[in-house]
């Protein structure tokens, strides 16, 4: 019988690869905070928002789907049942948070993702969409059992286990497509501002901008510099990150983009944070132990601290 040859080996290789444990973990965690954290931006307006009461028809709603609507808020619709599957929401994230049943929060955060970006996709933040495609991958990964509430109160240490990499692959991918898909849908669509670097000229005239004002004309030729670079930065930031030996600059240079638009930007501090979620993927064991150590020495040089105060 023939072997199987090389390049059809190369994806069950890629796929099945045995990875680090902790990076699932660090991810679940890194996704359940930010999460929660727009939970909780959400909050206030949920009523607005989900209700029946609100400002948003269901109908429109229903109408915006494609291919169907799907969302829970098509039976829980009062101010009351609102409340309670936000609430619900929030337990299971603490649960996803803390390693609690994992999959049966995962699953119950993936519904909530599913639910209110359907039911109120005209409010919604690319943030959203983020946590909603990072809502299924969480639930579909391997789960793990390092770093959870269930194994530090059994107390001892666990060793961490080696689990199958394909989440984390297409985790790491589902990064790539985040970036290049807005790049291309600029190339797809042309857009003039983006084509001719006008844009952050007149983004930073705009009410989203942080300090508009008619300051921005003077640094014209600056502003369209800062475009073109932020889309040379949507190509190439992917790229590094994929490749291990680059991941840490992909990172950096990531972490410079999103840091900026944050600064020059309005409310978009959850898209800062989702996007540096995705980036948790992107880890290596051996990045895990530098971290690790590193938090173990700030933990003995703050005792020590704490103790030579007393």
């Amino acid at each position: 019988m023939r072997s199987i040859p090389k390049w059809l080996r190369l994806p069950a290789r890629l796929f099945f690869r045995q990875e680090d444990e902790r990076i699932y973990a660090a991810v679940r965690i890194g996704f359940a905070a930010v999460a929660l954290l727009n939970l909780i931006f959400l909050w206030p307006d949920r009523h607005v928002f989900f209700s029946d009461g609100g400002m948003l028809d269901a109908d429109v709603a229903r109408a915006q789907g494609n291919p169907f609507y799907f969302s829970i808020f098509a039976f829980a619709y009062s101010g009351a049942a609102v409340t309670c599957c936000m609430a619900a929401t929030a337990i299971a994230l603490v649960m996803l948070l803390t390693g609690v049943a994992t999959r049966l929060a995962a699953f119950w955060v993936l519904v909530w993702h599913l639910s209110y970006t359907a039911r109120a996709p005209l409010s919604m933040g690319g943030w959203d969409q983020v946590l909603r495609a990072y809502s299924f991958l969480v639930l579909m990964s391997p789960a793990g059992k390092c770093w959870t509430l269930p194994a530090l109160l059994r107390g001892g240490k666990i060793q961490p286990a080696l689990l199958p990499g394909y989440g984390l692959v297409l985790m790491r991918i589902q990064v790539l497509v985040i970036y290049w898909q807005a790049v291309f849908a600029r190339i797809a669509c042309p857009d003039p501002y983006w084509g001719n670097g006008e844009f952050m000229s007149y983004f930073m005239l705009s009410h989203h901008a942080r300090w508009p004002g008619p300051w921005v004309l003077e640094y014209g030729g600056l502003l369209t510099f800062a475009t073109y670079a932020a889309q040379f930065t949507e190509l190439t930031v992917p790229v590094l990150l994929l490749v291990k030996k680059t991941r840490w600059w992909g990172m950096l240079l990531g972490f410079s983009l999103h840091a900026g638009i944050s600064l020059v930007a309005r409310d978009l501090g959850l898209f800062f944070l989702s996007m540096m979620m995705t980036y948790l993927a992107c880890l290596r064991a051996e990045d895990i132990d530098r971290i690790t150590r590193w938090v173990r020495r700030w933990f003995v040089r703050a005792e020590a601290a704490v103790s030579r105060s007393n």
